[in-house]
């Protein structure tokens, strides 16, 4: 989906898959570096900067949350049966020894960086309804 009248530029691409592949850190920090420079960055850049950004705070914040969640959990004795079989068939790898929650994370972003450098916008759900307001 492209907006009417919007040039993606091949900087602006760039700068999107650099942002996905460096989990937001590169387009926190041009973000930053453009506001201080009074450059104004382009919808598509801001979009895929600010979507970087998102995904890397919430994969953080899940498993931040797993993590508490388990160690919580595994106090109890018989429930301890059970999380320690939910953490195990997480983290077990599948395929080239990377785990499942590692594969859902490098498909998210492969699939961004490649729509980015594509000049469209990667739908993530839930996510890029916000970002387009």
């Amino acid at each position: 989906m492209r907006y009417v009248g919007e040039d993606i530029g091949i900087l602006s691409r760039i700068g999107s898959a650099v942002s996905y592949l460096t989990g937001g850190l590169f387009g926190f920090i041009a973000i930053i570096v453009m506001h201080f420079a009074k450059k104004y960055p382009t919808r598509f850049f801001k979009f895929n900067a600010y979507q970087s950004i998102i995904i890397s705070f919430i994969v953080f914040v899940i498993a931040m949350g797993w993590s508490i969640i388990f160690n919580l959990l595994s106090h109890i004795p018989f429930i301890q049966l059970i999380v320690s079989w939910v953490d195990f068939l997480l983290n077990k790898p599948i395929f080239f020894y990377r785990s499942f929650s590692e594969i859902v994370v490098g498909a998210i972003t492969i699939y961004c960086t490649i729509f980015s450098l594509l000049g469209k916008y990667p739908i993530i759900f839930k996510i890029s309804g916000l970002l387009k307001r």
